[in-house]
């Protein structure tokens, strides 16, 4: 018998061979696919552990937009430092006296010492010094030789904390726009922060008033942030920060050279309510809610209804002096990623202290 030629192979035991041949080309393949699925496998991981953080930042930023908040420019600053910070202090539970930063009695040490320290805390985490001297550059005798920083950052804070509810209600979206508020009016007040005292003064301010009673020679004018007014408010301030009613009622100039102080009136005043009118903090982080008289004369909660609770004279009609404010509120609120809010304006209002429109 001659030996198995190939070619001597019926047509069935070729197509077997064939098969074979097929079969172990297929095997060959999908070993070498697999090979390659598992190093796709293993770069993929890689880049996507490499890069998860901009990913997740880039999701956010989708969110952000869908909100209608700004996340450019100095929002998106914000943001990034927001990641470095720590959490501001957790003040005690605000109630009776609040004291002074350094001693109840009126004295502008606290604020020469306040000065000299670096500010590295934030306001409700919202605000950081950096971004305070951005807002503020042209402040009251910032960067003077001889002269303190009257309008620091570290005053505010050291004010903030007498205050422990201020900036720390509500959402964040909610705190963002009382910080836009709070700013929009005191910014309006001073001037962009480069007054203490009301500029032109033609009378005194002082009313009877049997609790808070005018001192003699003593005027009540607008001083501060806030540019606090009227002996019963210097009286009512004094005895919250001070524990004595006197402190401003004899001094009210304290206020011109006391920053901390100074500061804490502003924050005082926000943070008040003075019956029939709620304090602008509850209005802004949700906490008042309109009567039906309140809805009766259009007053709703939002930047709007601060004003009418800080200077009712301006609302209810079309005012230039209330247009700066609602203006600088919007640019205030885009610089910290907020969106408006609703009722931004009192134009539409009842001012406080009518009875009709």
């Amino acid at each position: 018998m001659s030996p198995l030629n190939p070619l001597n192979l019926n047509l069935k035991s070729k197509a077997i061979v064939f098969a074979a041949c097929c079969m172990l080309m297929l095997a060959q393949c999908a070993t070498l696919r697999q090979s390659e699925v598992q190093s796709w496998k293993s770069s993929r991981d890689s880049w996507n552990s490499s890069y998860s953080g901009t990913t997740r930042q880039g999701v956010n930023d989708e969110a952000a937009l869908r909100e209608g908040q700004q996340t450019t420019g100095a929002a998106k600053k914000s943001s990034k430092r927001q990641q470095q910070r720590r959490q501001p202090p957790k003040g005690k539970k605000q109630s009776g006296k609040l004291s002074s930063s350094s001693s109840s009695s009126p004295s502008s040490s606290s604020s020469s010492s306040v000065q000299e320290q670096h500010a590295e805390e934030t306001l409700g985490g919202v605000m950081d010094e950096e971004m305070w001297d951005e807002l503020f550059p042209n402040r009251l005798r910032r960067g003077v030789s001889g002269e303190s920083d009257f309008y620091s950052f570290a005053a505010l804070v050291a004010a903030a904390k007498h205050f422990p509810r201020f900036l720390h209600e509500g959402s964040e979206l909610q705190r963002r726009r009382e910080l836009a508020a709070f700013l929009a009016h005191l910014s309006q007040e001073t001037g962009g922060f480069r007054y203490l005292e009301q500029i032109t003064v033609t009378r005194s301010y002082s009313v009877d008033n049997k609790e808070y009673p005018p001192v003699d020679g003593k005027d009540y004018r607008g001083r501060g942030p806030m540019q606090l007014s009227y002996n019963y408010n210097y009286g009512q301030f004094s005895s919250a920060y001070f524990g004595d009613k006197n402190v401003l009622l004899n001094n009210p100039e304290l206020l011109a050279t006391d920053s901390v102080a100074s500061f804490g009136s502003a924050i005082w005043f926000w943070m008040t309510m003075q019956s029939p009118k709620p304090s602008c903090h509850d209005v802004m982080v949700g906490n008042w809610q309109p009567g039906s008289m309140d809805i009766d004369a259009n007053r709703l909660p939002g930047f709007g209804l601060t004003l009418n609770i800080i200077n009712a004279s301006q609302c209810g009609k079309a005012s230039e002096h209330a247009q700066k404010r609602y203006d600088i509120y919007d640019r205030y609120c885009k610089y910290f990623g907020a969106t408006k809010g609703d009722a931004c304006e009192c134009t539409d209002q009842l001012p406080y202290g009518k009875k009709s429109f």
